[in-house]
């Protein structure tokens, strides 16, 4: 595996933002704001209930060893999953929190 330059890097980041941005908008039309709506009704806590599964997913896909393409889409769907409930959490205590 070559090195990266940092100007890939840079627009490695840029697209994989723009991915999760997508990816987010879509899943906001399909669900609606099925998250922020569970967190009023369950509590703040359900934000590390959330994460902490898809941590326990990530690390069972790693542990498992596989490198195949399928277990790699699974652990950049997980990935991207995270990134995802990040972003959220970071909308709803800004814009419910006081």
């Amino acid at each position: 595996m070559g090195r990266t330059s940092e100007q890939e890097i840079q627009d490695k980041i840029i697209k994989a933002c723009d991915e999760l941005k997508n990816l987010l908008i879509e899943k906001n039309k399909m669900y609606g704001n099925s998250f922020y709506e569970t967190l009023h009704e369950y509590g703040n806590s359900l934000v590390c209930v959330r994460i902490e599964d898809k941590l326990n997913r990530l690390k069972q896909i790693i542990l498992k060893g596989k490198n195949d393409e399928k277990t790699d889409e699974r652990i950049i769907d997980t990935a991207m999953d995270l990134a995802g409930y990040a972003i959220l959490t970071k909308i709803f205590f800004q814009c419910y929190s006081n």
